[in-house]
């Protein structure tokens, strides 16, 4: 039965060998799809035009040009579009040409280009392939802008929840614009007739505006807010304008207000913590959110968190997140468990190790500079949580450090070498709570590692570092330097590298010899190792700030 069927497959019906026998071949069909594609240009009356702009466009358009010959095919090129700019500009590859124009014109061909565009801006910036002509003029006609943000004027509100538009708009804002510029598109956040009182030189930004109309409070937060939400339900929440607008939102709205826009934004958030703004806005809704809202917050983060935490700015949302939340076994599974896989490139980060340093050493100004400290003091003001911050502190210190030590143990060879990485290691073995038995053992391996391996660990200039802080740990004064508990490392230390204590004494080395000599469980044991090799130490000291001082240390 299933021969049959498959025979039954197999035999061509009589219709198909019929559409075979029929069937052109591809160079004929191709040859007539090309005449019918010609024959439709043909009834365009700029065709011939465009065809002829095309053939020079496509010389003007390559990088590898003489200066000499660009400035000849732009006069070539003006001479075919000027006066009919506005008769091309929505056609693709024509879009390009005009493009390419303002990039390579000078002053006055780019002048003439975005004369004859006036009028045409508004239409052009929601056009899939005119939005680049109106980006293009921005960037190259900046005595333009003024006149484009006369045509955008009364219109920013629809212009950024559209699709094309809002790239116009977030280009202008972000990239292009004066002060007074930018104030006066976010003015068209806060409703028609503020827009009018604005211009007329009413005021200049937000809290100038609240200030001289102060009864008009509500109105500009109730128009923000439906301007807001039209521009999440239209997917342009990442534009740097609507993060602006946001943040002047959410500082001044009541509670009810910032429930409503918390309930459209919290699975989004992730979308907007690369600007500064919106790193400020993410944060605000952190603060004020309930636990089940950041619930859905770190749920939504989740598959994001290795790139937030690289961010310049999205890390201090996550910082934000260390203070806020209560739930500290929820923050160890889903966010320290998801950072853990990419331990070795975040630890590396300038600003992605900074979540970990923060469960370890706080607001430590060494890792964070003094504003970006002040700028989280000022978030605890409005924490909602109800645990006490150093309780929730160290409940998370606690539950992180098994992890945190882990993360030496198995990866010790890499991370003491690398620069950023040694900072991390140093406070993983002074500050985590824990057994760290394992990761002592993984660095006493390092050090007892043959003293001709390259890049030895004691002579590593990063790694002895956290060999030489691991040294006084015990003893020191300092909160910053001091174990939480005793380490017990320098005499185990000691024990490992006695044989070649003289060999590091007079290399890279001696600055760890030094911390073992001025250590009181060791001092004796190496002065007198060392004093044998007094000879060898005082020729090193010439070039050696370590051996001199071991020098000294021993006359």
């Amino acid at each position: 039965m299933s021969d049959i069927a498959s025979k039954r497959k197999e035999a061509p019906t009589h219709n198909e060998e019929q559409l075979n026998n029929n069937k052109k071949p591809k160079s004929e069909a191709r040859r007539e799809q090309r005449e019918t594609r010609n024959e439709r240009r043909g009834h365009d009356r700029n065709f011939d035009m465009i065809t002829e702009a095309k053939r020079i466009w496509e010389k003007l358009r390559r990088g590898d040009i003489k200066r000499e010959e660009q400035k000849q095919l732009m006069k070539d090129i003006m001479a075919v579009i000027t006066g009919r700019v506005q008769e091309i500009i929505f056609k693709h590859d024509a879009s390009r040409m005009i493009q390419t124009c303002l990039k390579k014109g000078n002053g006055e061909q780019r002048s003439q280009i975005a004369e004859e565009l006036k009028g045409k801006y508004l239409e052009l910036s929601k056009s899939m392939y005119g939005k680049f002509i109106v980006i293009k003029s921005l960037e190259y006609c900046h005595w333009m802008r003024d006149h484009i943000l006369t045509e955008f004027r009364g219109h920013v509100r629809k212009l950024i929840r559209h699709k094309e538009a809002s790239t116009v708009i977030e280009s202008f804002y972000s990239q292009y614009s004066t002060s007074a510029q930018r104030h006066e598109l976010l003015s068209e956040f806060y409703g028609p007739e503020m827009t009018l009182f604005n211009h007329g030189g009413g005021a200049k930004t937000l809290d100038d505006l609240l200030e001289k109309l102060p009864e008009k409070k509500a109105s500009i937060l109730k128009y923000m807010s439906d301007m807001l939400e039209g521009c999440m339900d239209k997917g342009t929440v990442v534009n740097s304008i609507v993060h602006k607008a946001l943040l002047q939102y959410l500082t001044l709205a009541d509670d009810k207000g910032r429930e409503v826009i918390l309930g459209h934004i919290k699975e989004n958030l992730q979308d907007i913590v690369h600007t500064r703004e919106g790193a400020r806005v993410a944060m605000l809704c952190l603060s004020y959110a309930t636990p089940k809202d950041r619930k859905t917050i770190i749920k939504a983060f989740k598959p994001f968190l290795a790139k937030i935490a690289c961010d310049e700015q999205g890390y201090l949302v996550l910082l934000r997140l260390l203070d806020v939340t209560d739930d500290t076994v929820l923050i160890t599974k889903a966010v320290l468990g998801e950072l853990s896989k990419n331990a070795k490139d975040l630890f590396a980060n300038k600003f992605g190790r900074r979540f970990f340093l923060y469960i370890l050493a706080g607001r430590n100004t060494r890792y964070l500079s003094p504003e970006t400290v002040q700028e989280l003091k000022m978030g605890d003001a409005i924490r909602t949580s109800k645990k006490d911050p150093e309780q929730r502190s160290q409940e998370l210190l606690k539950a992180s450090s098994a992890q945190l030590i882990k993360m030496v143990t198995d990866n010790a060879p890499t991370l003491m070498r690398e620069k950023l990485s040694s900072q991390v290691v140093h406070e993983i073995m002074l500050h985590a709570d824990g057994d760290k038995t394992a990761a002592i053992q993984a660095i006493l391996a390092l050090a007892g590692e043959s003293i001709e391996t390259e890049d030895h660990v004691i002579q590593n200039r990063f790694a002895n570092r956290i060999i030489k802080a691991m040294i006084k740990a015990d003893t020191a004064e300092e909160a910053n330097d001091k174990a939480i508990a005793p380490l017990e490392f320098a005499p185990q230390l000691l024990d490992v590298i006695a044989p070649h204590l003289h060999y590091f004494a007079t290399n890279f080395g001696s600055f760890v010899v030094l911390a073992l000599a001025e250590e009181s469980s060791t001092k004796k044991t190496v002065t007198k190792a060392l004093k044998t090799h007094k000879k060898e130490i005082a020729s090193a000291a010439d070039t050696n700030p370590g051996a001199k001082l071991l020098l000294e240390l021993l006359s």
